[in-house]
Formats: C-alpha cells, structure tokens, sequence
C-alpha cells in the first residue's frame, strides 16, 4: 500500500532570495552609506584619517550583521511601532484608541 504513494515534493529555496544584499559582509545600504561618506571626505576634503575610522565602522557593521543579517529590518519595525498599550484609563486619554498592531481596527 505504501507504494502508491507520490514521493514528497522538495523545492530548493535559495539562500539569495531569503537573506538581504550583502556588500562585503556588510547590509547594502549601509555599505553605501559607509563608502559614500569616506570617498567625499578623503576624496574631496583630504581627510585621511576617516579611511581608518571607514574601515573600522565597516568591520564594526560586519559584525552585526554576522550577527544577525536582518537588525536594519528589526530596528527600523521597532522604530515604527508606536508606544504600547496602556489598557489603564488616563485623563487625556482618547476612548478606545490603541496602537496599530494592538488589536486596533479589529472585530472582538
């Protein structure tokens, strides 16, 4: 009997689509922001001394993201989300007002 049954379907699922763009171990946009910044300043302004601090900021962002490759998209969700719910009554307190996320605009 158990060999009428279809072999179970196995789709890759590859890891470029799943993870963020990484540049040189680095989430793409800060990278871009990281080389932007020091190409204007030595290339233009003829500071030296930020190639150091570039590079270290870059090996410091490397490290996070090893870390965890998704802490841009987790800090910039925590950002969003507005101060918790307080279910306690306050005096300037709208009436039945809670954050998005908090049950707000759903049916009991």
């Amino acid at each position: 009997m158990s060999d009428n049954l279809p072999e179970k379907r196995c789709t890759p699922v590859y890891r470029s689509l799943v993870e963020p763009l990484l540049i040189a171990g680095v989430e793409k946009p800060f990278a871009i922001v990281n080389a932007t910044l020091a190409i204007a300043l030595v290339g233009d302004l003829h500071l030296y001394g930020w190639i150091p601090l570039s590079v270290l900021a870059h090996m410091i962002l490397r490290r996070i993201t090893l870390d965890d490759p998704f802490t841009r998209q987790i800090y910039v969700k925590y950002n969003r989300q507005p101060e918790s719910y307080d279910p306690w009554v306050h005096v300037r307190g709208r009436r039945g007002h809670r954050p998005e996320g908090f049950g707000r605009n759903m049916a009991c």
